[in-house]
């Protein structure tokens, strides 16, 4: 069974890596009979299009890597550390592809920080 979910999860993560490279791949329509929505001239909008996914990949970690241990505080940590590392992968693939905006750089130096302190809150819990 837990390969069965980590195979799984891979394919869904695999997903949410296209979607947050590509996401003109599912356009997102106004409204009926309206045009496809333009790629954003402002990187800061550009790379936020890409975030959007991130919850996507955050799936694809959670089912590749289950929480360990049965308690809330594992599941809840799990849960934690998955969405931010979700976010993060969305955010630098839009970094890298849509260049360089201060305010998602620093977003990213403060979610690598947050994600820092839960994984080794999370290793202490495990050991």
């Amino acid at each position: 069974m837990e390969m069965v979910l980590q195979v799984i999860g891979g394919l869904v993560l695999t997903v949410g890596v296209l979607l947050a490279a590509v996401p003109e791949l599912v356009n997102r329509f106004k409204g009926p009979g309206d045009t496809p929505l333009q790629v954003p001239k402002e990187r800061h909008a550009a790379i936020a299009r890409r975030i959007r996914w991130g919850w996507l990949i955050a799936v694809g970690y959670l089912l590749m890597y289950p929480p360990i241990g049965l308690g809330w505080l594992p599941i809840l940590l799990t849960l934690a550390v998955a969405g931010i590392a979700g976010i993060m992968t969305a955010r630098l693939m839009g970094l890298m592809l849509d260049g360089i905006d201060m305010r998602h750089l620093f977003r990213f130096a403060a979610e690598s920080l947050i994600l820092g302190g839960l994984w080794t809150w999370f290793v202490k819990l495990s050991a």
